[in-house]
């Protein structure tokens, strides 16, 4: 953290146009026109962080998967930007923060990031972000990693939040075909604690009629290997999911539906409540932190404090901060701002609410302080 006690924000945006220049510096104009026009540096971050992409697609085949119907290819390719131009694209974004106190980075999401195809981009990424950002970072995984792949990411990054996928066991072979099986990924568990990283485990997604026979197993196995804590995750399926199970046998999920699928890319809600509050109480009995998200398992690994959203707050502490300071630092970015504290929430008053503006003034000023923070018209 900047200071034990006060997070400073211009401290924060001074270092991240420390960073840019730096990183800009480096690259040639091509490489950097490149990085600016891609989605890393416009995107807006997701409630667990801002997602990095080390490549597209996946050839897991996982049934429940939704990627497919968004466009992803089946077929992985590693992503086109080099690890310079990655990081100068975080750092280019106008609603991300950089360094131990800035913005969570989650890679994964449209891929796998340890397929052989991947792998390579994947670690060039987790290296160039630890080397130059120092942003808390974290993976998902469903693949194998032996014990030299994983000391080589704790040399990278020892301080990575890794999550490991095992949501079924019976049903792994048709539910995951191409996927490694269960065994394998213990045993990716057991080499990254092994390497002393922050290892979770990520039993996602849950499915009714599955979850609530083999979860209670998958728990008491990952118990034993000392796992820090479980993220559990719903399913959400769209129609070619669900005929993508119906044609392994599993039916009813309709009548679990929150919804009706509006379109072929809709992904509705499956109602677990019932699956998640047995293993819930099973993760319990276990001694088994149960963190309410997947960045909640990234604020533990880099022992922070996390108020921004509803489901915690999660971690330990989170900084004080001064209002005035958070004002002059909004006012070097050209914004007229009125930072008023709200018990644990923030509410910025802002004179002119462009809506660029309003949503990169919420994204900075809530990762700065680590608060919820609300945008309202200055009157």
């Amino acid at each position: 953290m900047i200071d034990s006690q006060v997070v400073r924000l211009s401290t924060l945006l001074r270092r991240k146009v420390s960073v840019r220049e730096e990183l800009a510096s480096k690259l040639n104009r091509k490489e950097r026109k490149e990085a600016l026009r891609d989605g890393h540096a416009i995107r807006e971050p997701r409630p667990c962080g801002l997602t990095v992409h080390p490549g597209r697609g996946c050839s897991y085949g996982c049934l429940y998967c939704y990627i497919w119907d968004t466009g992803v290819p089946t077929k992985p390719e590693p992503y086109g930007l080099d690890g310079l131009q990655l990081t100068y694209a975080i750092a280019s974004n106008p609603y991300t923060l950089v360094g131990e106190d800035g913005t969570f980075l989650a890679f994964g999401s449209i891929t796998e990031p340890f397929l052989p195809r991947i792998v390579d981009k994947t670690l060039e990424y987790l290296g160039s972000v630890k080397r130059y950002l120092g942003n808390p970072s974290q993976f998902s995984t469903k693949s194998h990693l032996k014990e030299d792949q994983a000391k080589f990411i704790a040399s990278i990054d020892p301080s990575v939040s890794a999550l490991i996928t095992i949501p079924v066991l019976k049903w792994a072979a048709k539910l995951e075909p191409n996927a490694p099986p269960p065994e394998l990924r213990f045993e990716t568990i057991r080499n990254l604690l092994d390497a002393g990283l922050h290892v979770a485990l990520f039993m996602r997604p849950l499915i009714p009629g599955i979850s609530e026979v083999d979860g209670p197993e998958i728990l008491k196995r990952a118990a034993q290997l000392g796992v820090k804590g479980i993220i559990f995750g719903g399913l959400r399926v769209t129609k070619n999911i669900l005929v993508r199970l119906k044609g392994i046998g599993l039916s009813g999920l309709e009548t679990r539906m929150l919804r009706e699928p509006k379109g072929p890319r809709d992904q509705v809600p499956i109602d677990g409540r019932v699956v998640k509050e047995l293993l819930v109480n099973k993760a319990e009995e276990l001694n088994l932190k149960v963190y309410p998200s997947a960045c909640s398992a990234n604020v533990s690994a880099h022992h922070l404090g996390c108020r921004m959203c509803s489901m915690g707050p999660c971690g330990g502490p989170i900084p004080e901060y001064d209002p005035e300071e958070v004002e002059q630092a909004l006012a070097i970015l050209g914004i007229d701002a009125k930072v008023v504290p709200r018990g644990p929430k923030i509410v910025v008053y802002l004179r002119k609410v462009k809506v660029r503006n309003a949503r990169k003034v919420k994204y900075l000023v809530s990762t700065a302080t680590k608060r919820m923070v609300g945008i309202r018209r200055l009157r």
